[in-house]
């Protein structure tokens, strides 16, 4: 009831900040929460009663897709610190953006639509065009940016919500939060959440980042629900291959969906569902614990 009354009233602050009319703000928002949690109680029926095997061939949920290659912060917990040899950084094409986003719109896709990898999606000066076009082609999707929140403000804050993104989830890297993302925070609850970097598990990505060495047998059901394309467009296993270790195809090359339900992936599929992280270098030493990725 708490979290209900909480819920509610973070949307009330919201839409009357916004001055938003009440029926379209709750027929908008609403909609999409529809699907979101549509999407998450049907895959958390089949994980309960183990049926995630019937989906080697089904649809993702979730899709991270990379348009920008860089980042401002090179955080130790991640491979953009310069003690890790650095991948090859871009910018994805407008043109590979739309690909993808037509794609999804062809399948009806209503999941959730990140854009990001490993790169700072605020970066790009392209963001609110891109996030339009996916609202557009995919009216009922959830689309929810990751970022460290370096060059949020208000305007930009209102820009990307006018675009349509959902939600904006901000780490804060520093001991203290910038003011002006408190205010948004305090502003518009419903469209902007906060976590300090000090709150959270630090993933040992692929056992590279601490080297904890910690082998965990246990299914891994990210490649059964999560989407990832880096901003070259290769499809790679998950968000975890920062090096594009394990490519699956390459969407500029063809189509999302053939390659998702493609031999090669599924033999993947095959093995972590066994929890057999050992038989992939990659996952050996991961200590994700093998969540669906919302």
């Amino acid at each position: 009831m708490d979290f209900m009354l909480k819920f509610i009233k973070n949307y009330e602050i919201t839409r009357k900040n916004l001055r938003e009319k009440f029926i379209k703000f709750y027929a908008y928002n609403f909609r999409i929460l529809f699907y979101r949690i549509f999407i998450r109680f049907k895959y958390t029926l089949l994980i309960k009663f183990h049926l995630i095997n019937l989906f080697h061939n089904g649809l993702f949920i979730s899709a991270d897709i990379e348009t920008y290659g860089y980042c401002n912060r090179s955080c130790e917990f991640c491979f953009n610190n310069p003690k890790f040899p650095q991948r090859e950084k871009g910018i994805m094409s407008a043109s590979l953006w739309k690909k993808i986003i037509n794609e999804l719109s062809e399948i009806h896709y209503y999941g959730r639509i990140s854009p990001h990898f490993f790169g700072e999606p605020l970066l790009d000066k392209k963001l609110s065009e891109y996030v339009r076009y996916a609202r557009e082609k995919c009216p009922n999707s959830y689309i929810l940016i990751v970022s460290n929140g370096d060059l949020l403000d208000k305007d930009k804050l209102l820009e990307l919500i006018d675009s349509g993104v959902n939600k904006l989830y901000i780490t804060n890297y520093d001991d203290q939060l910038r003011p002006i993302i408190q205010h948004l925070v305090e502003t518009y609850p419903a469209y902007i959440a906060v976590r300090q970097y000090t709150d959270f598990y630090k993933i040992d990505r692929a056992g590279m980042i601490f080297e904890r060495k910690s082998s965990i047998q246990k299914p891994c059901l990210s490649l059964f629900g999560q989407l990832v394309i880096n901003w070259k467009g290769e499809v790679v296993l998950c968000c975890m291959d920062y090096y594009a270790e394990y490519v699956f195809g390459n969407v500029k090359d063809g189509k999302i969906i053939d390659i998702w339900r493609g031999e090669k992936i599924s033999n993947y599929r095959k093995k972590l569902i066994k929890g057999l992280r050992d038989s992939i270098e990659i996952c050996e030493f991961c200590d994700y614990n093998g969540n669906i990725p919302w």
